[in-house]
């Protein structure tokens, strides 16, 4: 059967010599793996945009129930990158994300048009002038909780709480008895995502050393609330660029 939808690079598996598998979330299937044959060859015939993470595409596909590996037909891209692909910050923050996103979507392999229509926007978003890109990770790892159903409890009141628990996602005065927890300066971030819009990042003013041990506890915060969230390895550039 041939589908038609849109995509999301995630992340790829090398094939071969000269081939990938990618792992792809489409707006109809959920997530999906593709072979792309040649995708690392010289005569690639535009397949390396699947070594891009995050590269936004349109797909014609076939599609099996049956099978876990599926073929492309035909793919365009869907937004050209402009700033992503030219800058090292930027870039780096695509493989973070996407090693995030293709971790966090193990199960999602059915349509949710939320979640893909949230995807879209914010890697567009990211490719755009926007002001305040080194606080973007942890605007999209924040509100990506929503759709994936672990989204913090915010109190009406939350001017005398001093602590995140990560493991009830519930804000408290006191701290937590295990150690799993926001300490009260990566809570106070965690309240200001909480009323920051993707346009005014650049007022999230925080040193490396705190954007750094924010998404620390972010993603140990994936960690308790998704089945299988494992390491994430380009955290570890991230804290490089971030210094």
């Amino acid at each position: 059967m041939i589908e038609t939808t849109r995509g999301i690079v995630l992340t790829n598996t090398r094939y071969a010599e000269s081939s990938i598998i990618s792992h792809l979330y489409t707006e109809k299937l959920g997530l999906q793996s593709y072979m792309i044959n040649g995708a690392r060859s010289r005569n690639n015939k535009g397949k390396s945009v699947f070594m891009q993470p995050l590269t936004l595409l349109d797909l014609e596909v076939y599609h099996t129930n049956k099978k876990t590996i599926h073929r492309i037909k035909d793919f365009r891209v869907n937004t050209p990158f402009v700033h992503i692909p030219f800058e090292p910050v930027r870039r780096s923050l695509t493989f973070f994300i996407a090693e995030v996103l293709g971790k966090a979507l193990k199960h999602e392999d059915k349509r949710d048009d939320d979640l893909f229509d949230f995807l879209h926007q914010s890697i567009s978003i990211l490719d755009s002038d926007l002001s305040g890109v080194q606080n973007f990770h942890l605007f999209m790892l924040f509100r990506l909780t929503r759709p994936l159903g672990f989204y913090p409890h915010f109190l009406k009141d939350g001017s005398l709480v001093k602590f995140f628990d990560l493991r009830s996602g519930m804000f408290s005065q006191t701290q937590p008895t295990h150690p799993d927890f926001m300490n009260p300066i990566e809570t106070s971030v965690l309240l200001q995502l909480g009323h920051t819009g993707v346009d005014q990042l650049d007022q999230l003013i925080l040193n490396s050393g705190q954007r750094n041990s924010f998404v620390q506890k972010m993603l140990a915060y994936f960690h308790l609330h998704l089945s299988g969230f494992s390491h994430v390895k380009s955290f570890e550039v991230l804290k490089e660029i971030f210094r």
